[in-house]
């Protein structure tokens, strides 16, 4: 067989392997995720559905927005913008592993786009959030959400990127 054909047939073999067994509806547990629609990103790992629930993106830490007359870390409206791009106005499927609420009345939950991509991912790929592994990881989310992470520091994307020094005066 050529490289082609194998690329190819892997390539079959995936694809295969992502509509049968990786279907974005169902969670690890093959519980259907809920769909719902976002009205407004309030920052960049928070964001309110049209039925008046508050989310909470799980495994990531955004840059505080500074709220409540607190100055706002650096990239925090970035990483808001890209999550408002991403996702407002817009279907989503959640994904509740257990019905868990935080102290501030936000459901935790895993985030995918309709056609399977977990936005909680994708929010580390670009650099836009740290990994939050403080209260544990989904095993089969764990390796992706990991690399995630370290592709955007290896190529120094958003947060990772060299931050310029304030210029001194030259007097």
């Amino acid at each position: 067989m050529t490289p082609a054909t194998v690329a190819v047939l892997i390539f079959v073999v995936l694809a295969v392997l992502r509509v049968l067994v990786f279907r974005p509806e169902l969670s690890s547990d093959g519980k259907p995720r809920e769909k719902a629609v976002v009205k407004y990103v309030i920052d960049g790992d928070t964001f309110d559905l049209h039925d008046g629930s508050r989310i909470r993106l799980l495994g990531i830490d955004a840059p505080e927005a500074g709220f409540g007359g607190k100055e706002p870390e650096p990239f925090s409206t970035e990483a808001t913008a890209w999550l408002r791009d991403r996702i407002e106005g817009r279907e989503v499927l959640l994904r509740i592993d257990h019905p868990r609420i935080d102290r501030y009345g936000r459901t935790l939950a895993w985030v995918f786009e309709p056609d399977g991509i977990l936005v909680n991912q994708q929010m580390l790929l670009t650099g836009h959030v740290r990994l939050l592994a403080d209260f544990g990881l989904p095993a089969d989310l764990e390796p992706a959400l990991r690399q995630a992470e370290s592709e955007a520091r290896i190529r120094k994307l958003g947060l990772w990127a060299p931050r310029q020094k304030p210029a001194s005066d030259s007097r």
